[in-house]
């Protein structure tokens, strides 16, 4: 499978995360299908970073589309974004759950869970599963070391709804799901904000 190249990452948020459904994350020796995303707009969007903090209006200056925007969130768990830059707005596509394939035994240690279910089922999770940290902030996704997003293997069919745990802008649809996987982070009908 190829990795996704940077023009991928030069569109707009929505489609950006939308298309990473079924796409694969890699990260050392693990790996596992994207099954869920949000997308959040560098503009006009109250729930995106940049509508609050002048460090990410930085980075995405500093930064090319297909970086890893990686943040620290309620000061306990790392989150995994990619870079959207170029297209017709700029953002983030947060990998919020995957669906784990390879090296679910380094996995199962970090996490000290035993289920597949209880891996990477959350933006958080998946981070601890694969061994990210703030160390790999602002390294390419596209063909790096150690984080790499790969091509779909096959057709992907996406649901839409509303964004997990926020409370501003909560009413926009900007969460993809894998349809009918069980390994996303909420089901579909209980998504929106808390």
């Amino acid at each position: 499978m190829s990795t996704l190249p940077r023009e991928f990452f030069q569109r707009d948020p929505l489609t950006v995360a939308r298309e990473l459904i079924g796409c694969e994350l890699v990260c050392g020796e693990c790996a596992g299908i994207i099954v869920e995303t949000e997308a959040y707009a560098a503009e006009g969007d109250e729930a995106c970073h940049t509508f609050f903090r002048p460090s990410t209006r930085a980075f995405i200056a500093a930064h090319e589309a297909g970086s890893a925007y990686i943040y620290f969130n309620y000061g306990m768990y790392w989150l995994l974004n990619a870079l959207v830059k170029g297209g017709s707005m700029d953002g983030f596509a947060l990998i919020r759950a995957v669906e784990p394939r390879r090296g679910l035994d380094l996995m199962r240690e970090r996490r000290e869970k035993l289920a597949q279910r209880e891996l990477c089922s959350g933006p958080g999770k998946l981070t601890q599963a694969f061994g990210i940290t703030g160390a790999e902030h602002g390294d390419s996704l596209c063909g790096g070391d150690p984080i790499r997003l790969q091509q779909r293997r096959e057709h992907a069919e996406v649901e839409t709804c509303l964004r997990v745990g926020i409370r501003k802008s909560a009413h926009l649809p900007w969460r993809f799901l894998l349809k009918g996987s069980p390994l996303v982070s909420k089901a579909v009908g209980r998504a929106g904000p808390r």
